[in-house]
This record gives C-alpha cells, structure tokens and sequence, in this order.
C-alpha cells in the first residue's frame, strides 16, 4: 500500500486531483457567494478548460515534487488512448520505478516486481464545479510565469478543517495544471509540485468512454459532507476477495481498499503520512480497510469508521 502513495503523488497532470483517474463525481449545494472573475473568466470555466486538456492532449512533462521532508523528480508521459488517457511516470531518483495507468488500471514496476494496485483517479473526469463548490471557495487571482509559461492562479480553500486548501496554477494557453500547493488548515504547504519543463505534442481527440467496469451496488455509507462513490473495483488483483471502492468530494481523493486476511501474510497494521496524502489501517477482524487519500488523518479515520459502521 506504500507503493499507492508514490504513486498518486507521482502522476501529475492529474494533479489530483483536481482531476483523477476513474468515473466522474456527483453533485452538491452551490456557494452562497458566486465565484469570483479573473482575466475575463471565471474559475468554473478555468476548470472546463484544464478538463479538456488533460482529457484530449498529448504531452511530456519533467515534474518536482516536494512532501516537505524528501522530494521526487519524475517524467510524465500523457497519450490519449481508445478509452482513456493514457500516463507513464518515471522516477528519476530513487529507487528505479515506473507507473503506468491505461484502462485495465494502475501498474507499478520496480524493484519489487511488476505488479498491480487496483484502479486510481481519473483524469478525464476533472475538477466537478457542483462538487467543488459545495465544499469549497474558489477564487481566480493574478497571472504568473511557471516553466516560462503564462498561468492562472486559482485558490480553492475548504470550508471545514476536514480536508486540505489547494493553490493551483493553470498554463493561460492549454489549460494544463503546472503547480500546485496543497495547504492544512493554519496555512503550512504540506506538499508542493511544480513543472519545470512541458512539451505539448498538440490535440488528440477526446477518448471515447471506456467499457463499464463491473460493479456492486454502492455501500450505505456514512461519509464526510460532500463525498460520494465515483468508482468500485470488485476484484483487487494479487488478492481474492478484495475490494476497493473510489470517492471524492470533486477535488480530494480517497481510495478505500478491504483486503481479507491472508494465510502466511503478515497485514500492515499501522498508517502513515507523506506530505497531503496519508493512509490509515483499521482491523475489521477477518479483513483489514485501509483508506488512502489527500486528506487530513482524522477524515481519513471518519471513512474508515463508516466503512467498519456498514459493511458493504
């Protein structure tokens, strides 16, 4: 499960997840404050455009990411598949590991083999403005320069401490995210990410939407206002009857996976934290939940507690 979170930290331009890697979000209140405008337009149709481009173009990119006690320097490899769009992220220091993330889900091959670790967020799916606004006030701010190009900057604070603020800062010309600050309640950047050099190959069409995947009626949970179930994965590959289901808020990500004991496997029992993303591990006796995302620990534990509450 450690593995998940270089991952999620490494794949960018989904960057994160204001856009991630599986079925859209759902809907929530509007603000009682209407957005406000920016160079003549406003944040909703700033996000529509980042969207788009990570939906439809083909690029390379060199990536800096900062969790505050390490960093990681990767190259991003976005080509829009038959379904979705298709990423290859390579680490460039480190350990020599490789993510790949097509339509059959998320692979990592490293040291330890190659394996796979379920589905992850999609990014044809994009920041969801319903969602977003229900838990979220967003303002567009000045231009700026990232990797010598003209940007946007959006601010998305959380209206709860239960999840993080995001800085973002979005290329003016393609609509590509190339920076961004992910923010705790008393303002202190727990993780930074910022691209330091992208080629855009030009635009490849939109992928057509992928097969639907099979699934299982959506859990009675109890979660934190806002979230709701965007994706399931019935069968978690490596593991017989393990489960992993994907939700969101619009803009945080989680991913809650309940992994049966296995004879001879020792499970991890503990949690951990890098940066924005952190994991808790929870006993469900014949199983273990473990709930992986860019949130605060207590919300993290809020989940698990609704997953432990009501068994799917």
């Amino acid at each position: 499960m450690r593995s998940a979170c270089i991952l999620v930290a490494a794949v960018m331009l989904p960057l994160q997840s204001v856009a991630a890697q599986t079925p859209p979000v759902s809907t929530g209140p509007l603000l009682a404050v209407a957005p406000t405008t920016g160079q003549g337009l406003e944040w909703a149709a700033w996000t529509a455009r980042m969207s788009k481009a990570q939906q439809s173009l083909n690029y390379d990119a060199t990536l800096v990411i900062d969790h505050g006690r390490d960093w990681e320097l990767v190259e991003v490899t976005q080509r829009i598949g038959p379904h979705v769009p298709e990423q290859q992220v390579v680490a460039l220091n480190g350990e020599r590991r490789r993510y790949v993330h097509t339509a059959q889900g998320v692979s990592i091959l490293g040291p330890d083999g190659d394996r796979r670790i379920g589905q992850g967020p999609d990014p044809a799916n994009g920041m969801q403005v319903a969602s977003v606004a229900g838990a979220y006030r967003v303002s567009v701010g000045a231009r700026d320069r990232v990797a010598g190009r003209t940007t946007v900057h959006l601010s998305i604070d959380p209206l709860s401490d239960d999840r993080f603020g995001l800085e973002l800062w979005l290329d003016a010309d393609t609509g590509l995210p190339l920076r961004s600050e992910r923010l705790a309640a008393d303002g202190s950047v727990l993780e930074r990410r910022m691209v330091t050099r992208l080629h855009v190959l030009g635009f490849a069409g939109m992928a057509s939407s992928p097969a639907r995947r099979q699934t299982a009626p959506a859990p009675t949970w109890t979660l934190p206002t806002g979230f709701v179930q965007v994706g399931e994965v019935i069968a978690v590959p490596g593991i017989p009857g393990g489960r992993q289901w994907i939700l969101s808020d619009g803009l945080a990500w989680v991913s809650v996976y309940r992994l049966p004991l296995q004879a001879g496997r020792k499970p991890v029992t503990t949690g951990w934290r890098r940066g924005a993303m952190g994991q808790v591990a929870i006993n469900a006796n014949d199983s273990w939940i473990y709930v992986l995302g860019d949130l605060p620990s207590p919300t993290l534990e809020r989940v698990g507690a609704a997953v432990l509450a009501a068994p799917p």
